[in-house]
């Protein structure tokens, strides 16, 4: 069979022959038909080698196979066997946490919490002075006594008092022959003199003993005035 590159490069030539012929260069055939000739002789092909069958690896192999035909798979007698660890705990322990466990547990008694703010704002109420007047002009008593007619419309209480904690409540309590007649409530800032006044109207025919209490939010009476109308 021709090789196809031996076809190629001749009709090559063949070509360029004509083409130089054409062109009236006929001394460029020359070097193109030697370099023809060079490539078809390093282009003549190599009779194919065969490959050279060694004796010695084929007895080799042939042995490997035998041997791995008489090898028998061994039988593994070694078990595996649990691993243990030492936790340091012993028996007696685990028995006392089993009896602890098991033991009922003594419910906690809610424990009692004192009211401790309102005790605190007791006894942070002092009354410093208390009054009883017909009138209060710019923050003063006047009018100051304990007998009072009983043509006079109204009463004042008029109180002076010292509150070293939070805002809190003060009621003015009055009484007529030891019954409860009227409660005033109001609320004390935060001062080392607080001023403070309650009104009471008073009726002609309420003529004998009179008093008022002054009271803190737990209902302690922190003073008290007594007074008396005459006729």
């Amino acid at each position: 069979m021709f090789n196809p590159e031996i076809i190629f490069i001749t009709v090559s030539l063949v070509v360029l022959a004509g083409v130089a012929y054409w062109m009236k260069i006929p001394r460029v055939i020359i070097p193109l038909t030697m370099v023809y000739l060079f490539f078809i002789l390093l282009n003549d092909p190599l009779p194919k080698l065969q490959p050279i069958k060694n004796p010695t690896l084929v007895t080799e192999q042939k042995a490997t196979n035998k041997s791995n035909a008489n090898l028998e798979p061994l039988e593994t007698t070694i078990r595996p066997t649990p691993l243990t660890f030492d936790s340091g705990r012993t028996k007696k322990n685990i028995v006392k946490k089993r009896i602890e466990n098991k033991t009922p547990k003594k419910p906690n008694k809610p424990k009692v919490k004192k009211n401790i703010n309102q005790e605190s704002k007791s006894h942070s109420l002092r009354l410093r002075d208390i009054q009883i007047c017909t009138n209060v002009v710019k923050r003063s008593p006047e009018g100051t006594d304990v007998y009072f007619n009983n043509d006079v419309d109204s009463l004042f209480c008029y109180t002076r008092i010292q509150n070293q904690g939070q805002k809190q409540e003060v009621k003015h309590v009055w009484y007529y022959e030891g019954q409860l007649m009227t409660q005033i409530r109001y609320n004390i800032k935060k001062s080392n003199i607080y001023r403070s006044w309650t009104r009471k109207t008073i009726l002609p025919h309420q003529v004998g003993q009179w008093r008022v209490d002054i009271q803190d939010l737990s209902g302690k009476i922190i003073g008290s005035k007594k007074f008396q109308i005459t006729r």
